[in-house]
């Protein structure tokens, strides 16, 4: 078991999702879309007011899991909604001083929820594109730069909950696709 969350490059993401049995496309990055179901949701209309239940919703919606990993596989769009100095600030408390390019790889431990909640929300915050990956691998998800959030898994029970839950907190109305 980790003790603290841990930094991993592009090279170690892509072997942590190899040796959890998940595909890598021809960019290299996670295949979650194959889970019997997901539900996308847009976030032009969320009320960034709910930033913070909505970043705490992703944390939780991944649950249970022993590790989940926040991969960052875009940023810079939308430079001016990046405060580089608060992330590196954050990074740094972990005890990591490299790049984001360096290491977009961020590891955390099951007893790690707020942190990773922490983590969601800088990044939606910055419009940067990340996968939360899980092992074991029963709940995923993809934020997008362009505004939406697609979740994944083979239970329905959890899409449906996924679903629900943005329609009446975010006040976005979801679409369950599978």
């Amino acid at each position: 078991m980790m003790a603290a969350m841990w930094y991993l490059t592009k090279e170690e993401s892509q072997a942590w999702c190899q040796g959890h049995a998940l595909r890598l496309d021809e960019a290299v990055h996670p295949i979650i879309n194959d889970r019997a179901h997901s539900v996308t949701t847009s976030l032009s209309g969320v009320n960034w007011s709910r930033l913070t239940w909505l970043s705490e919703f992703l944390a939780s919606y991944l649950e249970p899991f022993d590790e989940c990993l926040l991969w960052v596989t875009l940023w810079g769009v939308w430079g001016s909604s990046e405060n580089l100095h608060l992330y590196y600030r954050m990074r740094e408390s972990y005890g990591d001083r490299r790049q984001l390019a360096a290491a977009p790889g961020h590891l955390f431990a099951k007893h790690e929820g707020a942190d990773l909640a922490t983590f969601i929300q800088l990044a939606l915050i910055f419009g940067w594109d990340f996968y939360l990956l899980t092992s074991p691998a029963y709940h995923m998800a993809f934020v997008s730069h362009d505004e939406f959030i697609e979740f994944y898994s083979d239970d329905p029970d959890a899409a449906e909950k996924a679903r629900h839950c943005l329609d009446v907190e975010s006040g976005t109305p979801a679409v369950k696709l599978k």
